[in-house]
């Protein structure tokens, strides 16, 4: 057997408590606690659903192949047509209309490992009999061509939704007489061959499969009606195995015969239940956000889309799969301000960052300037003018401009410009609409938005740019506010957040236009947030009405979802840094404090390791 030391190259050290730094899967000697210990990367022990982009045609009954970075979605009952034959094609970023299906439908069967390759079969698409067809087409990146049928026509059928267009099978569904089939196709690229029968009839069931030898159904309606039955195929017969735990139909599966995933379905009502299947068992996971049924899936067990569906109404709706073993970020206690205050500016990274200006008590402006070196606050060179609800950008502690802000008595609100060059600041160019309650983006001293804000009265969505010299004003934000939060480059950012009232309203910029994108989950004002473009943000803390939050979410480019809560729950600070290393300042909690923490993507969890 290998020792300790041939494994990882050092033998097993002691320390008076843990080592500062250890590696993953390092064993050490803790001489305080007398005990073993080694660390390991703290990940997610369950999936969960987060928001996707929306389809541009909301519909039901809609199939859709591939995966959640290439997917293609077609047919379906749309608002202006019960037998549709829209296609989209998701690029990773955007769903865009493509080249309709020859014969519109609706509830047919689609598979495919990839958008530009996929193959539909059956399906509804006539009123009265014959209602069902037996027509197939296969998709070749730009149009459907129709190739051999199926033997049988019928809809509402099952199918191995990651097969390759080379090698399907179809099962179940809905014939014209006898209503439930038990009949399986298998499809070679060429033609439909029926092979050995399922042992329960139904329609409106789940499949999942990567080939036309391995597959797996599950759910739908047989002759009992709404049903939890599980069978196998092994590429010659179907086998019975566990059950689901919830009873439903026309519910939505991915993933294959021994990892997949079934979602949604109607039980009746409408449900959002997930399931993962392991092999040889169901587990229940989390819900969807959004109860439906008739609607479609794709991708694996670790990654899939659930698309559209009935609420009861047709939903354009899309949602992301993301399982179990991603890193879990954390907070973690940092060196507090020397000067504890709140409508501070804040810029840099995690480990070179500075904050300038801020409220102090009672209510006085503060002009103190502090640089964060990645482990202590060190007072620096003050502000010109002291200030509060003012805003910054910059690159890191040396490189920083900050702009706008308030004092009272008497109330006044600046347009006041200043730039840091590491060891003092400069009077600038002013902002032409002078605010405070702000929001910025920037990665530099020379390039920053200044967004929103409060102009005494009213609040305002005006948007400045700044190239180093002068402010220049361009598109407004779509939805006017202060106490919002912002991120990103001049070119590339995000505004989310503010009052009035509580608002979760997020937008995009691209360097010429806002535009809404999917909202925060906890609607809120005075958050602070980190991130380097409109693709990447975190933010973190607010007022939510009710109460004072410590809530963090990190956006991915399409949707916000929550992460692990600040140790301190505090609203009107400000944060600096990127989704795996931030900051998080001052602010109030609900008096003024200095606090800092910082945040990290990933996190460890150290164990301890029994020696009896």
């Amino acid at each position: 057997m290998a020792e300790y030391k041939e494994i990882h190259g050092t033998k097993i050290r002691n320390y008076t408590t843990n080592p500062d730094n250890p590696i993953t899967g390092e064993v050490w000697y803790n001489e305080t606690d007398n005990v073993l210990k080694f660390q390991y990367p703290t990940t997610t022990t369950a999936g969960s659903w987060r928001t996707g982009v929306s389809l541009n045609t909301a519909r039901s009954e809609a199939k859709v192949s591939g995966s959640t970075t290439s997917a293609l979605a077609a047919g379906g009952n749309t608002a202006t047509a019960t037998y549709s034959g829209v296609t989209e094609l998701w690029d990773g970023s955007t769903w865009t209309e493509v080249n309709d299906l020859n014969t519109g439908r609706k509830g047919g069967a689609q598979s495919g490992t990839a958008s530009p390759a996929s193959l539909y079969a059956g399906g509804g698409n006539t009123p009265g009999s014959p209602y069902y067809t037996a027509d197939t087409e296969t998709w070749n990146g730009t149009n459907w061509t129709e190739v051999n049928n199926l033997n049988q026509s019928r809809g509402l059928l099952g199918q191995t939704g990651q097969a390759p267009t080379s090698a399907s099978l179809v099962f179940g569904g809905d014939e014209p007489s006898p209503s439930r089939s038990d009949l399986t196709e298998s499809w070679n690229g060429t033609n439909w061959t029926e092979v050995n029968d399922l042992n329960d009839s139904r329609y409106g069931l789940g499949g999942a499969g990567n080939t036309n030898t391995a597959a797996l159904a599950f759910g739908g309606n047989n002759p009992g009606g709404r049903t939890t039955n599980t069978e196998l195929w092994n590429g010659t017969n179907w086998s019975e195995v566990n059950n689901l735990n919830t009873a439903r139909q026309t519910l939505a599966g991915s993933g294959t015969s021994t990892a997949a995933l079934a979602c949604a379905g109607n039980t009746p009502p409408g449900t959002g239940k997930t399931e993962l299947w392991n092999g040889t068992n169901w587990a229940e996971q989390n819900d969807l956000s959004v109860a439906r049924w008739a609607l479609g899936a794709c991708g694996t067990s670790a990654a899939s889309f659930a698309v559209g569906g009935e609420t009861p109404t047709r939903s354009a709706s899309v949602e992301e799969w993301v399982g179990a073993g991603q890193p879990v970020g954390a907070w973690a206690t940092g060196s507090s301000l020397n000067t504890a205050r709140n409508l501070l500016a804040a810029s840099g990274t995690q480990t070179s960052s500075i904050a300038a200006g801020g409220a102090v008590p009672p209510n006085s402006p503060s002009i103190a300037a502090e640089q964060y070196n990645g482990t202590n606050w060190t007072e620096v060179n003050d502000l010109n003018t002291g200030r509060y609800g003012l805003k910054g950008a910059g690159a890191d502690a040396t490189s920083a401009v900050v702009f706008g802000g308030f004092t009272s008595p008497p109330d006044t609100t600046y347009n006041n410009t200043e730039t840091w060059n590491g060891s003092s600041w400069t009077e600038v160019n002013n902002l032409n609409t002078a605010r405070f309650h702000l929001a910025s983006a920037g990665a530099t001293n020379t390039a920053a938005l200044a967004i929103g804000g409060y102009t005494v009265p009213p609040v305002t969505a005006v948007t400045e740019s700044w190239n180093g010299t002068n402010w220049t004003e361009v598109n407004d934000l779509n939805t006017a506010r202060r106490l919002l939060a912002g991120n990103g480059t001049t070119t590339s950012a995000l505004a989310y957040g503010g009052w009035p009232p509580y608002m979760n309203v997020t937008e995009s910029w691209n360097g010429t236009n806002w535009t809404e994108v999917n909202d925060l989950n906890t609607a809120r004002y005075g958050l602070a947030s980190a991130g380097v473009d409109n693709t990447s943000a975190l933010t973190y803390g607010g007022d939510t009405g009710p109460a004072v939050t410590g809530k963090t979410e990190e956006w991915n480019g399409v949707s916000w979802v929550e992460v692990a809560d600040l140790a301190t729950a505090r609203f009107d600070f400000v944060g600096s840094g990127t989704t795996t290393a931030a900051l998080a300042i001052g602010g109030k909690d609900p008096s003024n404090t200095g606090a800092t923490e910082e945040w990290s993507g990933s996190s460890t969890t150290t164990k301890t390791i029994s020696t009896d």
